[in-house]
């Protein structure tokens, strides 16, 4: 099983507090039997669905649907799900929240409390943050890339579902970085959690849902102003991170000349001096 007695115990105790229906899309990819170029092979899918289906079996209030990736593609364009494993959330006032990896850890923890948020009926925002809602024109993205392993990670996806909750014009997108650091790298992440509004890197940290919902207003209203004044997080909350390296891979050794060797002229595993270059072989010769 994925999840020990004692976390499905703690998950069910939780789900007590769901208020209404509450759907799960999972997207998942089977194994392949030949390698798509292009495609990696997220071997975490197989735990995913199995976490999911054992989540699903805690509550008479989940209902569970699983697609097949490649298999879905209609159901994935309308979806808007761009990888794989993911499960979608959808309550009863229909505004997704997309979990992106097996969830683990601080990020399952996250994800069990939004599924509870998203099942309650009537949200009740503070005037303020009715105030700045209303003021939305468009729809907003929201991207959080955090570590299971970070607990102000999980506070991060928390604030984030929260803000989707409360607006239609909201979206969050939870990716845990030990699947997809691909993306940190790509998008040059420096520190976790890092929240990207509209596909753009604002800020590392956690962002509570009010400085966050001001400053989409501010990046709706008036993108240059905002680029200027991205949204604080709170001091002390983002921890450094650099991406993966690459094993190192072994050169073969370089076979050596024989002439070279009987020359007395054989090379150790030094550098080459300045102006001079090795032969394939091993000789040191002069550029020319």
């Amino acid at each position: 099983m994925a999840l020990e007695g004692s976390e499905r115990a703690q998950i069910r105790q939780q789900f007590e507090a769901i208020e209404g229906p509450l759907k799960l899309e999972y997207y998942h990819q089977s194994p392949r039997r030949v390698m798509v170029p292009g495609r990696p092979d997220r071997p975490s899918c197989q735990l995913a669905r199995e976490l999911y289906e054992e989540i699903a079996d805690l509550s008479d209030h989940i209902s569970l649907t699983i697609y097949e990736h490649e298999d879905s593609q209609d159901q994935v364009k309308r979806r808007d799900i761009v990888d794989v494993p993911c499960v979608l959330i959808r309550g009863e006032l229909n505004r997704p929240l997309r979990f992106y990896g097996a969830p683990n850890g601080h990020l399952l923890v996250a994800m069990i409390r939004a599924m509870v948020l998203a099942s309650t009926r009537h949200s009740k925002p503070s005037a303020r943050m009715k105030r700045i809602l209303s003021k939305l024109r468009r729809p907003t993205r929201l991207r959080l890339l955090g570590s299971a392993h970070d607990p102000m990670a999980g506070q991060a996806a928390l604030a984030a579902c929260a803000a989707t909750l409360l607006s239609p014009k909201l979206q969050t997108d939870v990716f845990a970085i030990e699947e997809f650091a691909e993306i940190g790298a790509r998008s040059g992440v420096t520190a976790l959690p890092a929240l990207f509004i509209d596909d753009r890197l604002f800020a590392a940290g956690l962002v509570e849902p009010l400085d966050m919902v001001e400053f989409i207003g501010l990046w709706q209203a008036n993108p240059e102003k905002a680029q200027l004044n991205p949204p604080m997080a709170q001091p002390g909350s983002a921890t450094s991170w650099r991406p993966p390296q690459p094993p190192t891979q072994q050169r073969e050794p370089v076979s050596i000349d024989p002439i070279a060797a009987a020359a007395g002229r054989a090379r150790e595993a030094t550098a080459t001096p300045e102006g001079m270059r090795r032969t394939s072989g091993g000789l040191i010769v002069p550029n020319r």
